[in-house]
């Protein structure tokens, strides 16, 4: 008898089968409802084997009779009679019509999720407030306030202004100078000339790097006991600070990181630098024991940083198991890692791909291997339950997506290929993703709430023909940050106050309409670069390896070192007041000073720091000894410029701390404070009164919110 997919199999599939290997759960990564799910087979081999009952896993699980492997393990077992309709139809060639495929819900779900749709510029809505407007992303936001009954807030100050955009396109405050000169200039265009100077200085490049660093888990160092320092860290940290500062199109800036060495050889050390990237993940040196699982440890941090910083999906969900939400497979993932086992990292000190007992430096590097790795799929993401071999290839589910072509050389081209398609005409996604982080460095929240994961399970932008819009605007003028930067800061959103309307703040709480612009405490890095830019002390030497801040005994207790010798992985240097962007990065200590204001985490893949307000903060500026040092130099830079006149020193100190004029209830408090602390200080026989009662001025402004805060 001709057994009948449809009348016959189906039905016991879906009531024996499908609630472990159905649409929505492919447990042992099997799933049983398409044919191309079920001749693929799951983590213990092929279910189904056509012509070959007697061969097909599916039938062996069916007819056990161990309780421990025996399917379904629980309910009504199927019947002999079942057994054999089943055996019959695997027998006959399992004939499976593609009228009877179980869609995958994911597929469905993802087929019409926003982030995956193709790249259109949205229409710029029509307005009725079009006097407020100065870009075409303020009519976006506009409508938006418009359906809540909200509206904009008003214009910032100028100096507020001047502050907000040097912080965030520099991350330096303005100088007193800079101040003045725009304060005093009505000209219309005063505000564009300003942004367009910002973008040219070289510490646009050193503010935005920072960004880019904390999406690829930058560090100088491996982490664990060893914490061994990577020597050609700072190599990769200054390519992309100069990539940024020459506006590389973004997407050369993706090409040259993810295959830069494959596509453009001829250019040597300067790809070498880019694909450094993939060199730069944590080293579990326990693992140097077992090189397989070094190996793969280091494939599965490369595939969870691509994917998460530059495509923005989390891929490496699907190591142990299909993803649960988005269409990715496991085949996906280990696609991806066959990908990069075309390439190894190594020690170029040692040409080892091992550290070696007693070892404290390493230069690593990427070379293709001599024979890729072969990579099987996993059970459950175990390096000891091999399965499958799977063949280097890109999402499936994406455009562009599926095997890469077998040719001549494909190990020594895999990651171009990846690089090509990952900025193709279509694929939507680094566009989108970019735009979206763009959007959050300036306004302080993404428009999608998950920056790294744009896929189904992420909650939906708040603003999604914004998003789109700024997308095909980043593509259109050539993939140019530097063009983007200035539509977002040049807008009428852009210039409103922080402070809000009471109705907005019971309105939208969270300002995700942009009624008012959001209040941002400077980053870990800022705070130091401002104290130093305040007390005059600012290096602006720029690239170059890590500089090394002195700390003291008790700051240094926190470090471990596997011999005891601190000193050699913190060797303090002469110079002492760069910008901290060039200060080491070290994986297992973080430099304490930057701890107060929550660092980036450099295990994974950073997209958004935490703002938390906690002691530390306040206790660090008020005793921590560099805060100390730079407050003295703030006093002694501005009695020299101001000599006896108290009056002087304290309108430039303001200028200083917080880019404006005191108010005259601060100006009168000041100088009061000046006054008393003076008297104090000289009723206690101190040598210079006034001296000390200066230093404590300047230590009293560092110690604000005011000064932590670029709004």
């Amino acid at each position: 008898m001709e057994i009948d997919f449809a009348r016959d199999i189906q039905p016991l599939l879906k009531s024996h089968c499908f609630e472990c290997h159905g649409p929505e759960k492919n447990e042992g990564g099997l799933s049983l409802a398409t044919r191309a799910g079920a001749l693929a087979g799951g983590d213990t081999g092929q279910a189904i084997v056509l012509g070959m009952s007697a061969a097909s896993l599916l039938v062996d699980r069916i007819e056990a009779t161990d309780p421990d492997a025996v399917m379904p393990p629980e309910g009504m077992a199927l019947s002999a009679e079942q057994v054999a309709t089943i055996r019959a139809w695997i027998d006959q060639g399992a004939v499976w019509p593609a009228s009877a495929e179980e869609p995958d819900p994911r597929v469905a779900k993802a087929a019409k999720h926003w982030a995956f749709q193709p790249l259109v510029r949205p229409a710029v809505p029509t307005v009725t407030n079009t006097e407020w407007l100065r870009s075409p992303i303020d009519a976006f936001i506009l409508q938006r306030q418009a359906a809540a009954a909200l509206h904009p807030a008003a214009l910032a100050t100028k100096e507020a202004l001047l502050r907000r955009v040097s912080f965030d396109l520099t991350g330096l405050p303005p100088s007193p100078e800079d101040i003045a000169a725009f304060v005093r200039d009505d000209h219309p265009d005063a505000f564009a000339g300003v942004v367009d100077r910002l973008l040219a200085s070289p510490a646009y490049g050193e503010r935005w790097a920072r960004h880019w660093l904390d999406l690829v888990r930058y560090a100088d160092s491996g982490g664990y006991e060893t914490d061994i320092f990577y020597e050609q860290a700072w190599r990769y940290r200054d390519y992309v600070i100069r990539s940024l500062n020459d506006d590389k199109p973004y997407d050369r800036f993706l090409m040259e990181q993810v295959a830069g060495d494959e596509l453009w050889p001829e250019q040597g050390d300067a790809m070498q630098d880019a694909v450094a990237v993939w060199t730069l993940g944590e080293w579990p040196n326990a693992l140097d024991a077992f090189p397989e699982m070094l190996e793969y440890v280091r494939r599965t941090d490369q595939v969870a940083t691509f994917s998460e910083a530059m495509l923005g999906l989390t891929v490496a969900c699907a190591n142990c198991h299909n993803h649960k939400y988005d269409p990715i497979s496991q085949r996906d993932y280990f696609g991806l890692e066959a990908v990069f086992a075309a390439s190894e990292t190594w020690n170029r000190n040692t040409a080892t791909k091992a550290w070696g007992k007693g070892e404290r430096t390493a230069y690593r590097a990427v070379r293709h291997a001599e024979k890729p790795v072969d990579i099987h799929l996993l059970v459950r993401g175990e390096l000891t339950k091999p399965t499958k071999l799977i063949a280097p290839a890109l999402p499936a589910f994406l455009p562009g997506g599926g095997t890469l072509p077998d040719r001549p050389d494909e190990n020594k081209n895999r990651r171009a290929a990846l690089a090509r398609w990952l900025v193709s005409t279509e694929n939507p996604l680094p566009a989108r993703v970019m735009a979206n982080r763009i959007w959050q460095w300036h306004f302080g929240q993404p428009l999608a709430p998950t920056p790294n994961d744009l896929g189904t399970q992420g909650p939906p932008p708040s603003h999604p023909e914004l998003l789109d819009w700024l997308a095909v605007e980043l593509i259109d003028n050539g993939w140019s940050l530097k063009k983007l930067h200035r539509v977002l800061v040049l807008s009428a959103t852009y210039g409103q106050s922080a402070t809000r309307d009471p109705k907005a703040i019971a309105v939208d709480p969270q300002n995700h309409l942009l009624a008012g612009f959001g209040r941002r405490r400077l980053e870990a890095e800022e705070v130091w670069d401002h104290l130093h830019a305040a007390a005059g002390t600012l290096e602006l030497k720029s690239f170059g390896t890590p500089f090394v801040p002195k700390l003291s005994a008790e700051e240094l207790q926190g470090m471990y070192d596997l011999d005891g010798k601190r000193e050699l992985k913190w060797p303090v240097t002469p110079e002492q007041n760069r910008r901290a962007i060039y200060i080491l990065n070290r994986r297992s200590f973080r430099f304490p000073f930057f701890e107060a204001f929550d660092p980036a985490n450099t295990a994974v893949s950073c997209p958004t720091r935490q703002t938390t307000t906690v002691p530390a903060q306040a206790l660090t500026l008020l005793n921590n000894s560099t805060v100390g040092e730079q407050a003295q130099a703030m006093a002694d830079n501005l009695s020299r410029l101001a000599g006896a006149d108290v009056e002087k020193f304290v309108q430039r100190a303001w200028l200083l701390a917080y880019s404006r004029e005191a108010s005259v209830a601060e100006f009168e408090l000041a100088m009061q404070f000046i006054a008393e602390s003076e008297a104090q200080h000289r009723k206690r026989g101190a040598t210079d009164a006034h001296a000390a009662a200066m230093l404590e001025c300047c230590l009293c402004l560092i110690n604000t919110t005011e000064f932590i805060y670029a709004n």
